[in-house]
């Protein structure tokens, strides 16, 4: 069946994930760090349990920071022994995630465009991320998205988290359409096993997040270099 509409991945795909996200977590664990009294090299020490290298720039494959919630994130450092003595790790970490004024959303090219385009096909479009509900509602209004698409959750939102098949069934739920007329879009194999474990038409994978490609490569149908060609795999 032809593609009938397209369930987004917020943070890499849609948004610039190292300008928005890897700086807002960067900031975390630096004023995580001086809080705790530790030295400045400990935010190092905080992202790299996490799985990310700052001296290489570099994510392990499964490091949960490019796909775990920000809730998980804040209590991976909590437990860590060094920041017990931290009432408010959680409070902390969530105010740098919250703050969209310090860590600027940043669009991957012309958004209002492209989904118009895709919309002007009869598609119907939606966005699932492991973001908040209201979080990706208020990000999607900032980028004059808001009115383009048909369906946006977040791992509140009722649909369970990826890479479960509940989002992509919220979606199809919502819109009337079938798993197997829907692309799914990421940049994570976390988006990628959603699309799969709901047989959805086509797992899509963008190459403006974090993932290594020999990782995406072994779980998506297609891999382009970013959303914005997205439209070179639909049948006119």
């Amino acid at each position: 069946m032809p593609v009938r509409g397209i369930l987004f991945d917020k943070d890499g795909t849609l948004i610039d994930f190292r300008g928005t996200w890897l700086a807002a977590y960067c900031g975390a664990a630096r004023d995580l760090a001086e809080r705790a009294g530790l030295p400045p090299d400990f935010a190092r020490e905080l992202l790299g349990r996490l799985g990310y290298d700052v001296v290489n720039d570099t994510f392990t494959t499964d490091s949960p920071l490019l796909w775990a919630t920000n809730q998980a994130v804040a209590d991976s450092w909590a437990a860590m022994p060094e920041l017990c003595s931290l009432g408010d790790v959680s409070t902390v970490a969530h105010s740098h995630f919250g703050d969209s004024e310090r860590y600027s959303v940043t669009p991957i090219g012309d958004l209002p465009s492209l989904l118009g385009r895709l919309r002007g096909r009869g598609l119907k479009l939606g966005v699932a991320t492991m973001d908040t509900t209201a979080k990706a509602v208020s990000t999607l209004d900032k980028l004059g998205l808001g009115d383009r698409v048909d369906f946006v959750t977040g791992y509140d939102g009722g649909y369970g988290e990826k890479p479960a098949p509940g989002m992509v069934h919220g979606f199809c739920s919502v819109t009337g359409l079938q798993p197997c007329e829907v692309m799914v879009v990421g940049d994570t194999a976390a988006d990628l096993l959603m699309a799969r474990a709901a047989n959805a038409a086509m797992g899509v994978a963008v190459l403006t997040g974090a993932t290594p490609r020999h990782v995406l490569d072994q779980h998506a149908d297609h891999v382009i270099e970013a959303v914005t060609v997205v439209e070179t795999l639909l049948v006119s």
